[in-house]
C-alpha cells in the first residue's frame, strides 16, 4: 500500500530560489525562522513515512545527467503495487536506511568496492487545489547521493551531490487537487560521491528536511543581502540584490523593509525599486538603504534583524511576500589579520560532523541544540563544517548563538581528481549550491574548499567561484597556500609540530596572510596549549580548529548485522565485535550494538565531556591570568587579568570570588572588572585573615562559567 499525506487544501504562494527555495511567510510581517514551515499554507511537507525498498546497482548519470534513453522504472509509475508481499516496507524520511537498518553501516567508504546501495522511495500526497497555476519546487535539503526524482510517473529531474541543498521544478507533472504519486531512486554510490567520502559515515537516503512550496508566475526567484559598513564600523548600508522571475514583460515592484527581532521596524529610507522582466523571464533590482548605527553581529553578540520583501505586480497588487533573517557585520583581512567589524578575533576552534549517534546524518533540533551547548560550555567561538554544510536548520542556531563558521564545499581527500577537467562541473556545482544556501547566513565569514586534497585546476575553480559570486567573505583551500593560490585570504596547516607553528608566527607572509590549523589534536603536550601559547599573543595567527569535537559512533540496531564483514573484505579477514577497523567499517560491539570511531576528542559519541573537555575550555577561554601565586598587600590581593575577548568588556561577567582556608569558605563575592575588550587590568580583592586561597570564577551573562582559576597566596 501506498502512504498517504494529507493537507489542508489552501496555500500562499511565495518564492523559492534555483538551488535552495527560500521559506514563504504567510502574514503580512517577518515570523521566527522555526515557525515558517509548520502548517504554513504554502508549503506541503514531504516528511513522514515512505515506501522503501533496498537495491543494488551505481547511478548511470555522467557529468550529472541520465542517458537521454533512461527509462522510467516501474516503481515509479501508479500500477506497481508496494503492498503485502511485495518486499516492500516502511521507513521514515528525514532518516539514513543504514541507521533503520536496511544495510551495514559504512564509514569513509573508500575501499575498492565501495556500498551499491540504491534506496527506492514512494509515497502519496494530496496537493492542495489551491496551488493550481503556480509553480511548484519540490526542495531537498539533503539526499545522500544521486537522486533520480519522479512525480506521477515522469522523471522530473536528477541530482547528484550528497550534502548541499537543491529544487526540482515539478509544476507540469504535478495534478493540483489531487493525490498524487511521490518517488525517488536514491544512489549511494554514483561517478562523484567520492568527492563526499572522507572520515564521516557516508550514508544513503533522504536524510533531511523536503517540502513542496508554491510560487506565484511572479516571483522573487533569489535573493542576496550584504550589510556594509563605514569606515568607523558604526553606520551600515543596507543592501538587497533581489532576482524576480516571471513572464516576459511584466512589470513589478519590489519594497523592503527592515525589523528587529521583536517584530519593531527600523525607521530606514525608502526601499523599492521597479523593474520588467526580461526576455530570458527575469530581471534583477537592487534595494539600497542608510542605517543608524545597528547593533552589530558578532560571535559575542550575535545580533540579528529581520529584512522583509513584497513583490507586486502590475496592478499594484502584493503577490508575495518572503524575508530573511540577517547579521549587520563585515569580515576583513587587513595586514595579515581577520577582523570582524574592524576588530582582530580570534578562532577557538572545532571541527565538527553533522551526526549523531542515534539518527546517523539526519539529525533533529534537541541533536543541534545539545551540541551548541557543549560547544558554548568549552569556549568554542568557531565551527569548521567538515567536511560538507551541515543542515540548514544548524545554520540558523549558529546565527543565533553566536559562531563564526567555515562553511566547508564537499571536496574530500580525492587528489587524483583535482586536475581532471572532466570532474570541474561537480566542484562547481557543490561551491553553487553551498553558496546559493548559506550566503545569507550572518555566522558562515570564511568559505573553506575541500579538505586535504591537494592542489590543481578544480579546488582552485571552486575558490574562484566562491570569491567571484560572494566578495564579502574569506576563503581558502584546504592546506594550499600563498605559493600555489596567492588570492588564498589564509595560509592553512594541519597537525604541525611546535617548531612550525612557532615558524609560521615569524613568517614574512603574515604581513600578507593570517595563518590557521584547520586541524590540529588535543593529544600534544599539555593538551592543546602547545598550539595556543603561540596563537593567543599573536593578531595574525587566526587559531586552531580541533580535529574532532566528538568521538563518531553509531549504533546497528540489528544483531544479525553486527557479523557483517565490509565491502569488499573477504568475510575470513574479518574479526566481529572487537579490534580496529575493516576496511573502513568499525566492528561492532555485540552487546550494545556500538560501531565506534573514537579519538582524543573532547565529547563522547553520546555527548559525554571526556577528561580533555577541561583542558580546551580553560585554554580557550576568554579571560586568563598567568598568576598562579599571589601576594597579600595592604588587605588587598591584586591579581593580573587578561580579556581575550573581542568585544566583551569583563563588567559584562561577574566574577565571584572566595577566600577559602583548606576547603573552608571564609568570605565570598561579586565584581565587575573593568577590563576593555583586547586588555589587561590589575583586578583587586579583599584579602580575609586565615585565608590561604583566592579563587575566582568568571559568569557569563548568560549564566555559564567561562573561567575558574585558584591561587595560592604566599606566605
Amino acid at each position: 500500500m501506498l502512504l498517504q499525506l494529507l493537507v489542508p487544501m489552501s496555500c500562499l504562494c511565495l518564492s523559492a530560489s534555483v538551488f535552495a527555495a527560500p521559506v514563504p511567510v504567510p502574514r503580512d510581517a517577518p515570523m521566527a525562522v522555526d515557525r515558517l514551515r509548520p502548517g504554513n499554507p504554502a508549503v506541503l511537507t514531504m516528511t513522514g513515512n515512505w515506501r522503501f525498498k533496498l537495491e543494488h546497482g551505481t547511478s548511470p548519470a555522467v557529468k550529472g545527467e541520465l542517458p537521454a534513453d533512461a527509462a522510467v522504472p516501474d516503481f515509479a509509475t501508479s500500477d506497481f503495487s508496494d503492498g503485502a508481499g511485495s518486499g516492500w516496507t516502511n521507513i521514515p524520511v528525514p532518516a539514513n536506511w543504514e541507521v533503520e537498518g536496511f544495510s551495514q553501516l559504512t564509514y569513509q567508504d573508500r575501499n575498492a568496492n565501495p556500498a551499491d546501495d540504491i534506496g527506492l522511495y514512494r509515497r502519496l500526497a494530496d496537493v492542495p487545489a489551491s496551488f493550481a497555476g503556480q509553480r511548484i519546487l519540490w526542495h531537498f535539503d539533503g539526499v545522500f547521493d544521486g537522486a533520480e526524482v519522479f512525480v506521477n510517473g515522469q522523471r522530473v529531474g536528477y541530482h547528484e551531490s550528497g550534502f548541499t541543498a537543491f529544487d526540482m521544478d515539478v509544476t507540469k507533472a504535478i495534478k493540483t487537487g489531487q493525490r498524487n504519486l511521490m518517488a525517488l531512486r536514491v544512489y549511494k554510490k554514483t561517478s562523484t560521491s567520492n568527492l563526499e567520502h572522507g572520515s564521516f559515515w557516508c550514508l544513503g537516503g533522504i536524510f533531511r528536511e523536503t517540502y513542496l512550496v508554491a510560487l506565484p508566475q511572479l516571483h522573487m526567484d533569489d535573493v542576496t543581502v550584504v550589510t556594509d559598513l563605514d569606515a568607523q564600523y558604526k553606520d551600515a548600508t543596507l543592501k538587497s540584490a533581489v532576482r524576480v522571475v516571471g513572464p516576459a514583460g511584466a512589470h513589478f515592484v519590489v519594497n523592503g523593509e527592515l525589523y528587529s527581532l521583536d517584530g519593531a521596524k527600523i525607521a530606514t529610507p525608502a526601499m523599492s525599486q521597479a523593474g520588467d522582466i526580461g526576455a530570458d523571464g527575469s530581471a534583477t533590482v537592487n534595494l539600497t538603504a542608510p542605517v543608524t548605527a545597528p547593533k552589530l553581529w558578532n560571535a559575542e553578540k550575535p545580533n540579528l534583524y529581520y529584512v522583509f520583501y513584497r513583490l507586486s505586480d502590475g496592478n499594484q497588487k502584493v503577490v508575495e511576500r518572503v524575508q530573511d533573517r540577517i547579521g549587520f557585520r563585515k569580515v576583513e583581512m587587513k595586514g595579515g589579520v581577520v577582523k570582524v567589524n574592524g576588530v582582530p578575533v580570534k578562532f577557538t576552534g572545532v571541527c565538527r560532523h553533522d551526526e549523531f549517534t542515534t539518527c546517523g546524518h539526519a539529525l533533529n533540533e534537541e541533536c543541534w541544540q545539545t551540541d551548541i551547548n557543549l560547544l558554548q560550555g568549552a569556549n568554542i567561538n568557531a565551527i569548521r563544517t567538515s567536511h560538507y554544510p551541515p543542515a540548514e536548520r544548524f545554520m540558523e542556531l549558529c546565527d543565533e548563538a553566536g559562531f563564526y563558521l567555515l562553511d566547508e564545499i564537499p571536496a574530500c581527500w580525492i587528489s587524483g581528481e583535482v586536475n581532471n577537467p572532466s570532474r570541474t562541473w561537480a566542484y562547481i556545482l557543490r561551491s553553487q549550491e553551498t553558496v546559493a544556501r548559506d550566503k545569507n547566513r550572518a555566522s558562515v565569514i570564511v568559505w573553506s574548499c575541500g579538505n586535504e586534497s591537494g592542489y590543481g585546476i578544480n579546488d582552485q575553480a571552486e575558490f574562484d567561484y566562491v570569491k567571484a559570486h560572494d566578495p564579502t567573505r574569506l576563503a581558502f583551500i584546504s592546506q594550499q597556500n600563498l605559493d600555489k593560490n596567492p588570492k588564498s585570504d589564509f595560509e592553512d596547516y594541519h597537525y604541525p609540530r611546535v617548531d612550525v607553528i612557532r615558524s609560521l608566527a615569524a613568517s614574512p607572509n603574515r604581513a600578507k596572510a593570517p595563518a590557521f590549523l584547520t586541524e590540529y589534536s588535543p593529544s600534544g603536550p599539555g593538551g592543546v596549549a602547545y598550539a595556543w601559547d603561540i596563537i593567543w599573543p599573536n593578531d595574525s595567527m587566526a587559531g586552531a580548529f580541533l580535529y574532532l569535537f566528538h568521538d563518531q559512533g553509531q549504533i546497528d540496531k540489528f544483531p544479525e548485522r553486527w557479523l557483517v564483514h565490509s565491502p569488499g573484505v573477504p568475510p575470513a579477514t574479518f574479526v566481529p565485535g572487537s579490534g580496529p577497523a575493516v576496511n573502513g567499517i568499525p566492528s561492532a560491539n555485540t552487546t550494545t550494538g556500538m560501531r565506534l570511531v573514537g579519538g582524543p576528542n573532547p565529547v563522547s559519541t553520546d555527548r559525554q565531556p571526556k577528561a580533555s573537555y577541561a583542558n580546551i575550555k580553560l585554554v580557550y577561554s576568554p579571560v586568563h591570568t598567568t598568576a598562579t601565586n599571589v601576594a597579600v598587600t595592604g588587605g588587598e590581593i591584586v591579581v593580573p587579568i587578561q580579556n581575550r575577548y573581542s568585544f566583551t568588556g569583563l563588567y559584562e561577567l561577574t566574577c565571584r570570588w572566595q577566600a577559602l582556608a583548606g576547603e573552608k569558605v571564609l568570605a565570598t563575592g561579586d565584581s565587575h572588572i573593568d577590563a576593555k575588550p583586547r586588555s589587561s587590568v590589575d583586578a583587586s580583592f579583599p584579602a580575609t585573615p586565615g585565608m590561604d586561597t583566592l579563587h575566582l570564577e568568571f559568569i557569563h551573562p548568560d549564566g555559564r562559567a567561562v573561567y575558574a582559576v585558584s591561587l595560592r597566596i604566599k606566605t
